[in-house]
């Protein structure tokens, strides 16, 4: 007889047991109805932990309702767990817990209408991180809402573009290589997104992904002028001069009055010490852009290198030459006297040190030296 009393006190404890956990999840939701968000997470908790109830589906759904309700607050308590609580992820989380256990699809719906605020909390979330500059934060948000936007059969373009932005930030190569696929894939960021991309495979040392990409963007973007770039650029490290040429020729030819393309071709025939045509595609782009200020610069930066490369070519004529030397200085010097007032117009506008150090040298070799600027 004792021991069917202490059987039957056992089994009422076990009932007991399992009663309590059902009434912490009951307690959780009735906590949570009535705004007490913070409350009834300890609750929950203790439901998802315990043999009774973590595998009800039921548990998990309120888990992520629960937390949703957190992350969305603006309230004191909630706030401070935020600041150690990814509940982004969690909800995701638990999400994926109820659905898995939900062999009935009971919670299918529930779970769904859950999503769609978690797509819009881990997006706003994730933007505030990173303009506060917390890019892992970032990064770990808009990877949740990119998984809240597949509930929603979304494409989430926003939380693709700016995760891939995020992970390079913090130098997660493989996580920005894996967000500007998607990008490309949904046609989303254009040219821009392809040399992100290239420039993420070669940070992670994969050249030849790069390269891939590269010749992909040439393909789609012929006339981009940022692509173009990227490509002379590379045959220029490659030392394959006239492909770099020939890229750069073969794309104005097909679009002359785009200002970027006449742009790049300034820098790229200025890299390979074309300055004559260097100094010819700046002046188109200014024909086409009169008051673009970088086209500016960087033709009076060419204008400085044909001095420099004509001051070189005269110092290098024999002291018996000196005829020779004295027609090759007076050339210089009446170039100077051609480009200098345009250089010197251009200093008015923005006075910069770069420019100021172009007008020295001109004024020194022409011998103003009344006109030097200290």
């Amino acid at each position: 007889m004792k021991k069917n009393i202490a059987l039957l006190g056992l089994m009422v404890t076990i009932a007991f047991a399992g009663m309590a956990q059902k009434k912490n999840v009951t307690t959780a939701i009735m906590k949570d109805k009535n705004g007490y968000h913070v409350a009834a997470k300890p609750y929950i908790d203790k439901a998802c932990k315990h043999e009774d109830t973590k595998k009800k589906a039921k548990t998990w759904y309120y888990k992520a309702l629960i937390y949703s309700h957190i992350s969305e607050s603006k309230k004191k308590d909630a706030m401070e767990l935020k600041k150690t609580i990814n509940f982004s992820e969690e909800v995701l989380a638990a999400m994926k817990k109820s659905a898995k256990l939900d062999k009935d699809g009971d919670y299918k719906s529930k779970l769904r209408n859950l999503a769609a605020p978690m797509y819009n909390t881990s997006l706003t979330i994730g933007i505030e991180k990173y303009n506060s500059k917390d890019y892992e934060g970032a990064f770990a948000n808009f990877t949740a809402s990119q998984e809240y936007a597949k509930v929603l059969n979304l494409t989430d373009t926003i939380g693709a573009y700016n995760g891939a932005m995020a992970a390079s930030l913090i130098e997660n190569w493989d996580g920005a290589i894996t967000n500007y696929k998607k990008c490309v894939s949904y046609n989303y960021g254009g040219a821009d997104v392809y040399l992100k991309l290239m420039d993420a495979y070669n940070k992670a040392d994969k050249k030849e992904e790069a390269a891939k990409i590269l010749a992909e963007a040439k393909v789609k973007y012929p006339n981009e002028a940022a692509i173009v770039l990227n490509d002379a650029k590379i045959l220029i490290e490659n030392k394959e001069f006239e492909k770099a040429k020939a890229s750069l020729e073969k794309a104005l030819a097909n679009d002359p009055k785009n200002y970027n393309l006449q742009y790049a071709a300034g820098i790229t025939y200025n890299d390979l010490e074309m300055y004559d045509k260097a100094i010819a595609a700046y002046k188109k782009a200014l024909e086409i852009e009169p008051r673009n200020y970088n086209a500016t610069f960087n033709l009076c930066a060419a204008y400085n290198n044909k001095v420099v490369e004509m001051n070189e070519a005269a110092q290098a004529i024999p002291f018996s030459e000196s005829a020779k030397f004295d027609a090759a200085k007076k050339e210089r010097n009446d170039y100077i006297m051609e480009v200098l007032p345009f250089v010197e117009k251009a200093y008015e506008v923005e006075k910069e040190d770069g420019l100021k150090r172009i007008l020295n040298n001109f004024y020194n070799l022409t011998r103003q030296a009344d006109k030097i600027i200290k």
